[in-house]
């Protein structure tokens, strides 16, 4: 009879903290030991009783007392909205973390630092910097390649470990840095866009994308991907933080009326919240532009587009045009259901999909740590790469590969669908990055 998902979750987590903790921070070796009672089917209980190595402090030393972990994680700019449900999944792995190191009767704590990096890469740089400067020698974040980007000369000078839970462009994409990167880099995305666009029938697109590190290097991979398969695409990029962007749609329908605008023209956006809102709203007004089927990548599948918190013209406008879109598969197990229902209890919001790689962050930056037995930032890259091939979280295994980013990952298709309860993103099919084939869970 199996036992139910948390218990297994409680028993996986003591035994990965139990055994890191006894194996390499202390000298004196003392042994606990944890019983997790569940009900299960038909009222009966079952117990796990997990046994604990731990160790006392010595005169070797080992980690002790407060060790900080750095959030270099946007809540304002372009992140406004989804930075601070990210950083929440950070702060409750952290949580977590203490709850059971104070189970095994450790000597030390983890405490966040957060700094607001502005979703801009100068700002993420003084944010960096004054983590940096308060001692940091491990951060979560930042979240955009161009930020990732801008803060890794400091990290490789100063031998400070970043790991973004959501900066995927190829600008960070560099082996033996002290950059790691949780979610799968573009170099995958841009081929399961081109793949899945050129597959259903559309051999011309027109692509309007930040232009930035993460929207020009996503664009460009498409358009090398999709030009390789026999199509043609079109770039349209654009300044990033500005009042309004009428004069970048106008040009969008441009480039789509001179396509043809009939049944092999498509358009692709990749925009971040504020952007994209502004661009979708004018969009919604262009008949041109509403007679061809958009797609976009995984920063558009935010709750920012769809009613309640888009307005009504633009939720119809994403049904009517059949909006598209592709996004890292997470692979469920039972930390993802674990992970899920505690960020509900403790934030009373359900997570958005990058909230999940802040969570896994967090979680490797605390186990490495207490891996390299030291808080010690060179040490810490040493190990991370290796607690990462061990580790299964919330978006499933870990590997990492040879530029320190997530190895591999399958990404889900989606669509925006109006159902009885309103607008919503519907999962429809998977690009498999083992065949690098679509399967199709209906027709669409």
């Amino acid at each position: 009879m199996a036992l139910a998902k948390e218990a297994i979750v409680l028993a996986i987590i003591g035994i990965i903290i139990g055994a890191v903790v006894g194996s390499v921070a202390f000298p004196r070796t003392t042994v606990s030991t944890t019983t997790v009672t569940t009900t299960v089917g038909g009222g009966a209980t079952a117990t796990v009783t997990t046994t604990v190595t731990t160790t006392a402090p010595g005169a070797a030393g080992g980690l002790q007392g407060e060790i900080p972990i750095g959030l270099a994680i946007a809540v304002s700019g372009g992140y406004a909205v989804d930075g601070p449900k990210r950083l929440k999944g950070a702060i409750l792995a952290i949580e977590e973390f203490n709850q059971y190191l104070e189970s095994v009767g450790a000597p030390f704590r983890f405490t966040y630092l957060h700094e607001d990096t502005g979703a801009r890469a100068e700002t993420a740089v003084a944010a960096f910097n004054r983590l940096v400067s308060a001692g940091v020698q491990v951060v979560v974040g930042p979240l955009a390649t161009s930020e990732t980007a801008a803060v890794m000369p400091i990290a490789n000078e100063k031998h400070i470990v970043v790991i973004s839970p959501s900066s995927t462009g190829i600008a960070a994409a560099y082996p033996n840095d002290y950059v790691f990167r949780m979610p799968p880099p573009d170099t995958a995305q841009g081929v399961a866009l081109a793949s899945l666009i050129y597959g259903m029938g559309y051999t011309k697109v027109a692509v309007i994308a930040r232009d930035d590190d993460y929207g020009r290097g996503l664009a460009q991979l498409f358009q090398q991907e999709f030009e390789k398969l026999g199509g043609t695409a079109e770039l349209l990029l654009y300044q990033i933080n500005q009042p309004d962007y009428a004069a970048e749609v106008n040009q969008l329908s441009t480039i789509v009326s001179n396509f043809g605008a009939d049944q092999q023209t498509a358009v692709l956006i990749i925009a971040f919240d504020t952007d994209g809102a502004n661009i979708l709203g004018h969009a919604a007004k262009d008949p041109v532009l509403r007679q061809v089927r958009w797609f976009g990548p995984d920063s558009m599948k935010r709750a920012t587009f769809l009613p309640p918190e888009a307005p009504e013209e633009v939720g119809q406008f994403l049904v009517d045009v059949q909006f598209t879109g592709t996004i890292a598969s997470i692979a469920r197990n039972p930390i993802t259901d674990h992970f899920e229902q505690a960020y509900k209890q403790r934030w009373g919001i359900d997570p958005t999909p990058y909230a999940y790689y802040a969570y896994d962050a967090a979680w490797i930056a605390m186990l490495s740590i207490v891996a390299a037995g030291k808080y010690d930032g060179a040490a810490v890259k040493e190990i991370l790469p290796t607690i990462a091939s061990h580790f299964i979280g919330a978006t499933g295994h870990k590997l990492l590969n040879e530029n320190g980013d997530a190895a591999f990952a399958d990404y889900e298709i989606w669509q925006v669908v109006k159902t009885a309860e309103g607008y919503q993103f519907k999962s429809i099919g998977v690009w498999h990055f083992s065949t690098q084939q679509v399967e199709w869970f209906e027709e669409s």
